[in-house]
């Protein structure tokens, strides 16, 4: 585990250490923060996306049982924060955003960049084709956690909601579209394989960057419990209950560390956004994104050292 971490994961969270110390020195400031974050979740990620997505066989990437078995998994984790929210007695305005941050996972930022450089090309278009669907499922069972608990938020329209953060999220459209694309199997020109090479090159070096810039620790002290609480679904129920389903359902063994991947990513920055908008608990959200996305470099060393060996 140790020569994953320093060989393989310390490479990848180096990048995260830089954005953080950059902000702190002012050097990234909110407006770059913002802008840049626009130009990665836009378009560099979903140029790099279309192209691997579009050059790997559907056929030998797509598994019914791999995605059955990751929807299960999130479906349990949300049921499974629903009762520790109740056992921990969590306050009434964090509860959507404590069981949110229980499975909404860093999937464009922080999921793509352990599977890309640390397996390489072929075995991410499997994991990218897969994350189409965890991050549909993600999406689906945020917008009912935040406005079924949050007591601010009785006069939304959950479809409505659901619907346009499935819209609005250019990474998710892009993994559907390379899919489509790929499943109908029409190849891309090499011109424009070249220039998606080049956007996405800057992907996720720059996403690494955002994310150590958005580190937030302040109130921690403030929600210790429900932070507790929310990093054992995410980081330890969660890609167990994955990696259970997908053994006992047979799923090929090369799917088994793409969908782990997936699951065991810390809590996605964009529970922050949708806290805000849904009316939920930003801070606890923030903190947790903040907190789990460093700890998750010790779990990404284990699931790396237990599993792609």
């Amino acid at each position: 585990m140790f020569d994953v971490l320093i060989q393989t994961i310390l490479p990848i969270f180096s990048i995260i250490f830089l954005g953080y110390f950059l902000k702190m020195r002012e050097i990234i400031g909110a407006d770059y923060a913002r802008t840049a974050n626009q130009i990665v979740f836009s378009v560099a990620i979903p140029a790099m996306i279309l192209n691997e997505i579009a050059q790997a066989p559907f056929g030998e990437n797509f598994n019914l049982g791999a995605v059955l078995c990751v929807l299960a998994a999130l479906v349990t984790a949300a049921l499974a924060s629903l009762g520790l929210m109740l056992l921990l007695k969590v306050s009434p305005n964090r509860r959507g955003t404590f069981i949110q941050s229980s499975f909404h996972g860093n999937i464009g930022y922080l999921s793509y960049a352990i599977a890309y450089y640390a397996l390489g090309a072929e075995p991410f278009a499997r994991m990218a084709i897969l994350s189409s669907f965890v991050m549909m499922g993600q999406n689906f069972l945020a917008v009912w956690a935040l406005t079924t608990f949050n007591t601010e938020f009785r006069q939304g329209r959950p479809g409505w909601d659901l619907l346009k953060h499935l819209l609005r999220n250019p990474i998710l459209v892009t993994v559907l579209l390379g899919v489509i694309y790929s499943a109908l199997g029409f190849s891309i020109p090499k011109p424009f394989q070249k220039g998606l090479d080049i956007l996405g090159g800057m992907a996720f070096p720059t996403a690494l960057l955002l994310i150590g810039a958005s580190l937030s620790f302040g109130a921690f002290r403030l929600m210790v419990r429900e932070i507790i609480g929310i990093g054992i679904i995410k980081l330890l129920c969660l890609p167990l209950l994955g990696y259970t389903f997908m053994v006992l359902a047979g799923v090929p063994q090369n799917l088994l560390l793409p969908g782990i991947i997936l699951l065991a990513a810390p809590p996605a920055t964009v529970t922050y956004i949708m806290a805000m908008e849904l009316g939920g608990h930003p801070e606890l959200a923030a903190t947790s994104v903040s907190i789990f996305t460093l700890i998750s470099a010790f779990t990404y060393s284990l699931i790396l050292t237990l599993f792609a060996g």
